[in-house]
């Protein structure tokens, strides 16, 4: 029983507490935004105020993104993983995904849950939540997308799939302005229980 003491303590060294991003009416914690981002299939798309991919989509980068993804049949097709954090299914949306609103966008977005990908639900512009945040010299309004994971039948995800789709009458095709993703109820990933049990599987070993 001696090694429980030392594992606890580890586990919070290891497990610091985050501190809180207030954003757009959403609480999160500093490590709760995407670790990585892929573009999934070839084509062209445009860089909002970035110059890669994972400089766009990373992070907590409000004024940050791709724009007009989709557009003309362009690269319309990308993931973002949380490698720190997984969202839980909780009580409500678990996952945000934000959308600078040049134009009213709307999204097909899948989850992975244990490395399985789900199918695609779709998330019309009509249902996407102003946030009231302004950005890019405040010509463009952050809009959240609300993704519960319940819709999914999962109990956690590690990342999200998602594509630009038809927006509104007035646009006539698929232009999304993604920016960022973060999770509101998050859990440790599998990665890091892993290495939290490994920690204390050492820690034990040295006290004997």
């Amino acid at each position: 029983m001696p090694a429980r003491p030392a594992l606890i303590l580890l586990s919070a060294a290891a497990m610091p507490v985050a501190a809180d991003i207030n954003y757009g009416g959403y609480v999160f914690g500093d490590d709760a935004f995407a670790d990585r981002a892929q573009r999934n299939g070839a084509g062209s798309f445009f860089f909002n105020d970035a110059t890669t991919v994972s400089e766009a989509l990373v992070g907590f980068t409000p004024d940050s993104g791709l724009y007009n993804i989709g557009l003309g049949k362009n690269a319309n097709d990308f993931t973002m993983f949380f490698d720190d954090v997984a969202a839980a299914d909780g009580a409500g949306a678990d996952i945000v995904l934000f959308d600078l609103r040049w134009s009213p966008d709307s999204y097909s977005i899948a989850v992975i849950s244990g490395g399985v990908e789900s199918a695609f639900l779709e998330y019309s512009y009509l249902d996407a939540i102003a946030t009231g945040e302004l950005q890019d010299d405040g010509v463009a309004e952050a809009f959240a997308f609300e993704i519960d994971l319940s819709d999914y039948g999962v109990a956690t995800a590690e990342g999200i799939r998602f594509r630009s789709v038809f927006g509104d009458a007035q646009s006539g095709f698929a232009e999304g302005d993604p920016t960022m993703a973060g999770v509101l109820n998050p859990v440790p990933t599998p990665g890091a229980l892993a290495l939290l049990g490994t920690c204390g599987l050492l820690a034990g070993r040295r006290r004997r």
